[in-house]
């Protein structure tokens, strides 16, 4: 009965053993944390690249729908493909988007022309978070995360 006894009352391994039980929980939201804060740092880098673009329209002011040379600028300042980047130049009459960028509002309406610049891509998470959802049951999302920049800028 003593050995029963002096068990029952031990309380040496408390620290390890709830330890035990929570390193897994601790491990995901680790886990969690590097994903999210590499999917923000990627959405900040598009955001950026979004707006050196249009900064870069307010120094060279387009006059016409051409966006060749903003398309090149948002390549180069994000290093994707031009299958990611999307730019448009567009025209307001009056709060009003018009279909052609190059006509000219009726007279005694607001005219303001208009740049948009959205980088989009598909980027992959750091961790297969498919794996932990079938162990738990559950559906975890894809291992790709679309992550997108973009940036609008009234030059007139």
């Amino acid at each position: 009965m003593n050995l029963f006894n002096r068990l029952l009352n031990n309380r040496d391994g408390f620290g390890a053993m709830e330890l035990g039980l929570a390193l897994p929980f601790l491990l995901l939201l680790c886990l969690g944390m590097i994903d999210a804060s590499h999917m923000i740092s990627t959405k900040i880098d598009y955001e950026q690249a979004a707006q050196r673009t249009t900064d870069f329209a307010l120094a060279r002011r387009p006059t016409n729908s051409n966006t060749t040379n903003y398309e090149a600028e948002a390549r180069a300042a994000s290093g994707l493909t031009a299958d990611k980047i999307d730019v448009e130049l567009f025209l307001e009459c009056d709060g009003t988007k018009q279909s052609n960028f190059n006509t000219i509002c009726p007279s005694g309406q607001a005219s303001a022309r208009y740049i948009s610049v959205e980088i989009s891509n598909d980027v992959p998470t750091r961790f297969d978070w498919s794996a932990f959802g079938k162990l738990i049951g559950y559906e975890a999302f894809d291992s790709t995360v679309t992550v997108t920049g973009d940036s609008l800028v009234r030059f007139q």
